[in-house]
């Protein structure tokens, strides 16, 4: 028993190793990949299943997928396109051991893995490193694995499986709810199908019990993103509820038609290696249960996003709907999510102005926009805080973000002062002028990649406005001197010239920096 739990530990360590290596490798290459691989249903199915078994992790392409939701490089109907395809990317674990696993001595082949990859962790280069977490992270996972065929012939001390044969649906449904178990306890479906692929090895199971546990296992494995999705933002809720509604359906109809799929996987087993091999057959029945899956919801995926849009309707402040903390551990993701975000507090700013300007006053819709954005930037700045960046790439684009956000403060600062009301009156061309340009503004800021024209015109707008204020202030006391105008209405006057130069300056800065952020990120 105690060797079970040994080989399931390290087979877990190996696993977190492993995937936090190939993620650290392959981070930004695999959010290329995804932005680019995912316009079309089968692309991104594709795309999922390929980026799932590059980093041996489902749950990793998952929570990258609800980063390119939250960033709007990804619609939510795409995004359930990649979670079917990292459902089939995840079966890839099972073929890998029960093609390599069983065929050669695990322990001779995984301790000298386990020491390079150690070797190359502490002595080697920083950028060689990285590699000794995957070598070290595949050599635990092998040897994870020997100790689960050691400890697998005992397996009928912990569990009866004799007693709970495959022929009653009393038993039928112990199998799923134990594979399920499994997975929860392990937090890892990868774990669990290596804990049944052992136990079959040794004989410990028959296959009709085993098919049952990844059927289960399959449904368990939901369980870690239901939970990350408890006080998280509405994508990861929506993404949980596909990535479990997609198994338990499937589950569903696989079970109801068991006796022929697991005639159909015979077949297939027989078919390519001659003779049927029970492990290499439960890794055949785990591909074609997320086939399956697929099929079923690839034409579906339409009329299925739509139901789930209706299930999890926005509630929160939608200008922050996107800050999930489990993005956090993503950096380039996180702040990535972060400029969609300043970006929709900077378009929501821009409709409070219009308002303010339209009305002439300050008025409930208007308040309740600027709640609204004072809000957000609260929640984005204590989501900012959180991101511990790793490359200098990400420091500078963060460091472009805090500029942002610091802008977008003190443009909410200007606009809460009372001269807005008065600049409203006193320099009514002004504002007039100021109006025109913000219809301009709020029609490129839907477009990413005018961020830097927004930017060129504010910042000459700005400089105008510095030079008018300089002007209109000297000839606005030179008036009060010679009794053309009262003093108070000379300085009322000065004191809109000198807001509307603060908003205009603010706001060209913003801009400004969100320009030197996508320079940044296209380079």
């Amino acid at each position: 028993m105690l060797t079970i739990f040994g080989g399931i530990g390290l087979f877990l360590l190996g696993m977190t190793m492993l995937t936090n290596g190939l993620k650290e490798i392959a981070g930004d290459a695999l959010k290329k990949w995804l932005n680019r691989f995912t316009k079309g249903r089968i692309s991104a199915v594709v795309s999922g299943a390929v980026m799932t078994m590059l980093v041996q992790s489902s749950t990793a392409t998952t929570l990258l997928t609800i980063g390119f939701v939250s960033a709007g490089l990804l619609t939510f109907i795409q995004s359930i396109g990649v979670i079917i395809g990292a459902n089939i990317g995840s079966t890839s674990t099972g073929w890998i051991i029960s093609l390599i696993g069983f065929k050669i001595s695990l322990q001779t082949m995984a301790l000298p893995i386990i020491g390079v990859g150690v070797f190359m962790s502490l002595i080697a280069p920083n950028d060689i490193k990285k590699f000794g977490n995957v070598f070290a992270g595949f050599g635990l996972l092998f040897l994870g694995i020997d100790m689960l065929q050691q400890g697998m012939g005992s397996a009928q001390d912990l569990i009866a499986f004799d007693k709970i044969p495959a022929d009653s649906i009393i038993s039928i449904f112990l199998l799923i709810v134990i594979g399920i178990v499994m997975t929860v306890i392990m937090q890892a479906s990868s774990a669990a199908m290596a804990a049944t692929l052992a136990a079959l090895f040794t004989g410990a199971i028959d296959f009709e019990q085993a098919a049952y546990l990844v059927i289960g296992q399959n449904i368990g494995t939901t369980a870690t993103a239901l939970f990350a999705a408890i006080g998280a933002s509405v994508a990861a809720k929506r993404t949980a509820i596909t990535h479990l509604m997609f198994n338990v359906i499937t589950a569903i109809i696989v079970t109801a038609i068991f006796s022929y799929f697991v005639s159909a996987t015979k077949w297939i087993t027989v078919a390519i290696s001659g003779s049927f091999d029970e492990t290499i057959g439960l890794a055949i029945f785990h591909t074609l249960f997320s086939v399956l899956g697929a099929l079923i919801f690839i034409p579906l995926m339409q009329p299925f996003s739509n139901l789930l849009m209706k299930m999890v309707p926005e509630r929160e402040n939608a200008l922050t709907r996107n800050l999930d903390d489990s993005l956090v551990e993503m950096p380039t993701v996180a702040i990535d999510v972060s400029f969609k975000t300043m970006r929709d507090i900077m378009m929501e700013l821009t409709k409070a102005q219009q308002l303010l300007l339209q009305s002439k006053k300050v008025t409930v819709e208007y308040e309740k926009k600027m709640l609204e954005v004072e809000e957000a930037l609260i929640i984005t700045r204590k989501f900012l805080d959180g991101i511990l960046v790793n490359s200098s790439r990400d420091r500078t684009k963060l460091i472009s973000i805090l500029h942002t956000l610091d802008h977008l403060h003190r443009l909410i600062k200007v606009l809460r002062e009372q001269q807005k009301v008065e600049a409203l009156y006193l320099q009514e061309k002004l504002m007039q002028d100021w109006q025109e340009l913000l219809e301009t503004i709020g029609d490129r800021l839907t477009e990413d990649e005018k961020m830097l024209d927004i930017s060129i015109i504010l910042e000459h707008t700005s400089q105008e406005m510095a030079q008018q204020r300089r002007n209109k202030r000297e000839q606005y006391f030179e008036r009060s001197v010679s009794n053309e105008t009262q003093l108070d209405l000379a300085v009322s006057k000065v004191d809109a010239l000198l807001w509307i130069d603060r908003l205009i300056y603010h706001y060209w800065r913003a801009t400004a920096r969100m320009a030197e952020y996508q320079t940044i990120n296209e380079d």
